[in-house]
């Protein structure tokens, strides 16, 4: 019986420290085209609970203590989205969604189709996020012990704070038997800081050699963590990106270029965190099989 009090007196503890932390933000990356996929696979559904992958992440997020949830989408999906987050999240967590601009200026002498890219998707949440906050794609199933990994180093910075977070995975478990991939290929000093995030394409499974990233390289999935200063930075960044665009049709501000000129330039640190969380991801139709199964087990 002591014991057991013990128990109930420790959960209880832990009850009110969470209280008592600031609150972190779970932000999801759903305004891409998939292109290679061949459909919107943001909306794809898996496993018996018939769930999509931002779904299952969000629930490793509500049981890491996340709250807040702010989806960051094309405004032509805004009725689904709504829906599916209103009858999915429990009545103690907070959703809002985000509208990727067209950025109409810059795309009038083109048609463009697809968004500004990851950097961009996240500076269009600079208005309304206000809290530290964590970055994920719609199609990248991370795993608990990863998102609950970047909620720790959430709640432990200071929202001032340049030092932002990234969990890293192994390039050879990122990859599709299915077809090539692009991975930003991360170098990492002895006390695990970034140094620089390298875009690599084309990369298959099987196929390393000399001139390609080793199968243990570390790689980002865009997993981040982020304090809000982040968006000082993303505004001067998509003021030279502007200043800087040869195709208007195709360039993106993607966040791995950005981070890799903003950590070389010495405008943030990022600390690189290991994670005991698999990947699973569906960049084409054809990955869906192993998904299904991996979320029906």
């Amino acid at each position: 019986m002591e014991t057991k009090k013990k128990i109930v007196a420790t959960q209880n503890l832990n009850f009110s420290i969470i209280l008592m932390v600031e609150e972190i933000a779970f932000m999801v990356m759903a305004a891409g085209i998939g292109s290679r996929y061949n459909g919107i696979k943001q909306l794809a559904t898996f496993g018996k609970s018939k769930l999509t992958i931002a779904e299952y992440n969000m629930q490793h997020a509500i049981d890491a203590g996340f709250r807040r949830i702010y989806f960051v989408i094309d405004d032509q999906f805004a009725e689904i989205f709504h829906g599916r987050l209103k009858n999915f999240l429990p009545p103690n967590c907070k959703f809002e969604l985000i509208y990727q601009k067209k950025e109409e200026s810059l795309s009038k002498f083109c048609n463009r189709q697809k968004p500004w890219g990851t950097a961009h998707a996240i500076m269009c949440c600079s208005r309304i996020v206000r809290c530290n906050f964590c970055v994920t794609n719609a199609d990248d199933l991370y795993g608990y012990d990863a998102i609950s990994r970047i909620a720790e180093f959430l709640r432990s910075a200071e929202k001032k704070s340049q030092t932002f977070a990234n969990v890293a995975y192994a390039l050879s478990e990122t990859l599709s038997g299915n077809g090539t991939v692009s991975r930003g290929v991360l170098s990492i000093d002895g006390d695990s800081y970034l140094t620089s995030i390298d875009e690599v394409h084309e990369l298959a499974m099987d196929a390393y050699g000399e001139a390609l990233p080793s199968k243990n390289s570390l790689v980002s999935m865009n997993l981040w963590g982020f304090t809000p200063e982040v968006f000082k930075l993303l505004e001067e960044g998509w003021r030279k990106f502007k200043q800087n665009i040869l195709d208007v049709a195709n360039d993106e501000f993607g966040i791995s270029n950005f981070i890799n000129l903003a950590v070389k330039g010495g405008q943030c640190r990022v600390k690189i965190l290991n994670t005991s969380s698999k990947w699973y991801g569906v960049t084409y139709q054809t990955d869906r099989a192993l998904v299904e199964k991996i979320l029906s087990e």
